[in-house]
């Protein structure tokens, strides 16, 4: 049985437009979750990025009508932060809208995901998995294949842990972060010489901003892989 055996396998049931495989349906159900997961995450962090947005919009215009002519500290940390959950909201929406085609059409989406399996080495633990699957998917069989079920256990043993580690830091890093420039809104409220107590806190802010986005993004993708375990798992071993 050579290595691509897999993609063959599936390209080839799929053609055929067989749903009464119980292999063919778990890798199926496995593909459509992972993609449904995402669009559930996305919605709701493209939602509370909404929120964010229309906060700062409103507080800059709120600043806006209070100091007309001058482009204040207030008002430029409230544009930024306005365009920049702006666009990360976009971006989420975007990402959603993408999944939900996969959702909808799951057996289109993953015709087109076969290709990124790849053509693992012979001899690999990735080679026998993707025999293995593919013995599995040919026998029609409802029971997982030991070696497949093992990759599983393995991914989550380390990508559940993940998950909840990184949106716990998540959650912290943007309630610290949220009051680093609370802060310094307050002591920049008088427009006076920057003291060190204010550069610090500029840096710190300015650096936990891109941090909280990537553990946002963290936790996201590793959620979104403990939910869907076997996509992942085929994939990359």
């Amino acid at each position: 049985m050579n290595s691509d055996d897999l993609q063959s396998t599936l390209s080839s049931l799929i053609q055929s437009g067989s749903g009464s495989n119980p292999a063919y349906t778990t890798l199926l159900h496995d593909y459509t979750v992972y993609h449904a997961v995402l669009v559930i995450e996305g919605g709701m962090v493209a939602l509370l990025l909404t929120v964010l947005s229309v906060f700062f919009w409103r507080r800059l215009k709120r600043a806006q009508n209070a100091e007309k002519h001058t482009w204040t500290f207030e008002r430029k940390v409230y544009l930024s932060f306005g365009l920049l959950s702006t666009l990360v909201t976009l971006g989420m929406l975007l990402i959603v809208a993408a999944n939900i085609s996969n959702v909808a059409h799951p057996q289109a989406g993953f015709a087109q995901s076969i290709p990124d399996l790849g053509t693992p080495q012979a001899g690999t633990h990735k080679a026998a998995l993707h025999q293995a699957v593919a013995m599995w998917v040919q026998s029609g069989s409802a029971s997982i294949p030991s070696l497949l079920e093992d990759g599983v256990h393995n991914r989550l043993a380390w990508q559940l842990p993940k998950a909840i580690i990184c949106s716990l830091l998540f959650m912290v890093l943007a309630g610290f972060t949220a009051h680093l420039w609370r802060r310094l809104l307050f002591l920049r409220a008088s427009e006076a010489a920057w003291s060190l107590e204010e550069k610090a806190l500029i840096i710190a802010g300015g650096l936990a901003v891109p941090i909280t986005l990537l553990l946002m993004l963290m936790a996201l993708a590793n959620t979104q892989a403990s939910f869907a375990p076997i996509t992942l798992t085929l994939l990359f071993g």
